[in-house]
């Protein structure tokens, strides 16, 4: 039995060539090319939450399988719902649902069968023409055609599920239990009907919440598909995984009603650290950040880049190191997170050049033989000990924050590339701090973190 569109015409166009076109519109030109096997995307009107949801759904990997989880707005219900349908209808055809996997998800988690749940729930259907139009597109050019021939045999099926009253660890659960072979769409939207300053200071508090991971943060009115959301976070901490920005905006940014809107955003996850990816494929952003900050603080003037992938607008804490002939020539750096990480690499490559009380400012003839590199901190982890002793067996190969009570000091991971001998590292760290080589007392303290170091 097929399922229809109902929200043809209202969420998104009823005709296929105008959906074509509108969805074409949204389209990116995507500067990272990195699939992954599971977003979190929007489901409002496609007319106002649709560029969040391409840009997502341009990330998400092709699966013979895609789980969508996603709310439901009208009725109740305890733990899953899970349909009967056999194909979801919309303009651009019919998407056939995996009743195999719905019967074995059936067999394995707390659920009720029911086709009416699904019946008037937009936040499922309207993520269906972007798969479609991905990955099964009605009409495409010649090259797009031949570029699409690998995905012949790869005929996609959906396990669409709405989530009720539970506990988000039965979501992640789920995914847990279908990540080798499937792929995950969390459909949500984020806070409501606030004024536009409101949501966005809610929705940055929320991204940032994805994105580091602190599930107790979390309250119900940031996001209405805020199960589904804390599932995937909770299988990211799990996994070791990181869920990577994509694009946020809200409602009025479209309509330019301000009073009540919505927000939007969309997130891929990615089987590694944050700095890891920016690493992996920022690299060169970040040094050419750093390096254009120094040249325009020589010129008396603010650095203010034309763009910014959305990753380093999340909140981090770097160190910009600066070498001339091989000599150090300053460096600044920030241990805490205390605004977006462009913002910090920005502000501490122009000090490390010219607020390094330990140097007079760089001059515009050094800038031709100047060396930059950035490091960019992972979080803070303090570090729990009994004695010296103990402390020197937990410090490699970890950047280390040392603090007895007003003095302080820090060494980066690189540090140790030239003080190898741990007691050595550890008692250089002390003098740096304004602290014997020999000091030790029951009241120091010690914290450990990690970097990612970026050079020419």
């Amino acid at each position: 039995m097929n399922k229809s569109a109902v929200f043809a015409g209202s969420f998104y166009p009823e005709k296929p060539d105008e959906l074509t076109n509108l969805l074409n519109s949204y389209k990116q030109d995507l500067k990272i090319v990195y699939k992954s096997k599971a977003i979190i995307v929007p489901h409002a009107g496609v007319y106002y939450s649709g560029h969040a949801a391409m840009a997502g759904f341009q990330h998400l990997e092709l699966n013979e399988n895609i789980f969508i989880i996603a709310p439901s707005h009208h009725e109740e219900f305890d733990n899953i719902a899970l349909p009967r349908y056999t194909y979801f209808d919309t303009p651009l055809g019919s998407i056939e649902v995996n009743n195999r996997l719905i019967k074995d998800i059936a067999e394995k988690f707390p659920c009720v069968i029911s086709d009416e749940l699904f019946d008037r729930e937009h936040s499922i259907e309207v993520q269906l023409p972007f798969l479609q139009h991905l990955f099964h597109p009605q009409v495409q050019s010649a090259i797009d055609f031949v570029k699409g021939l690998k995905k012949i045999g790869k005929k996609i099926k959906i396990i669409p599920i709405l989530v009720g009253r539970c506990d988000y660890r039965l979501i992640s659960d789920l995914i847990s239990t279908y990540w080798e072979n499937a792929s995950f769409v969390i459909s949500s939207d984020l806070s409501h009907f606030y004024t536009q300053q409101e949501c966005r200071q809610i929705d940055a508090y929320t991204a940032t919440i994805i994105e580091t991971g602190k599930l107790e943060c979390f309250q119900q009115q940031q996001a209405c598909g805020l199960i589904g959301i804390k599932g995937l976070v909770d299988f990211a901490n799990n996994n070791e995984c990181s869920l990577i920005r994509i694009m946020t905006y809200n409602s009025g940014d479209v309509s330019n009603e301000k009073d009540k809107v919505v927000g939007y955003g969309s997130w891929f996850l990615y089987t590694d650290t944050r700095n890891e990816y920016i690493e992996r494929f920022h690299s060169k952003y970040v040094l050419n950040t750093a390096k254009a900050s120094i040249i325009a603080a020589i010129n008396g003037e603010e650095f203010i880049p034309n763009y910014i992938p959305p990753v380093l607008t999340e909140y981090g804490a770097s160190f910009v190191t600066l070498k001339l002939n091989g000599e150090l020539r300053g460096c600044i750096g920030s241990v805490y997170p205390t605004k977006p990480l462009i913002l910090d690499i920005i502000d501490n490559a122009k000090n490390a050049g010219f607020q390094d009380p330990r140097f007079e400012p760089l001059q515009p003839d050094e800038l031709k033989h100047l060396e930059v590199s950035v490091s960019i901190l992972s979080s803070i982890e303090r570090i729990n000990f009994k004695d010296e002793r103990d402390l020197l067996s937990k410090i490699y190969p970890h950047g280390i924050i040392l603090a007895e009570r007003e003095r302080r000091a820090v060494y980066l991971p690189v540090v140790w590339e030239q003080l190898p001998d741990r007691q050595a590292f550890l008692n250089t760290l002390k003098e740096k701090a304004g602290l014997p080589a020999d000091y030790f007392s029951r009241s120091i303290e010690a914290y450990k973190f990690d970097a990612i170091y970026i050079t020419d």
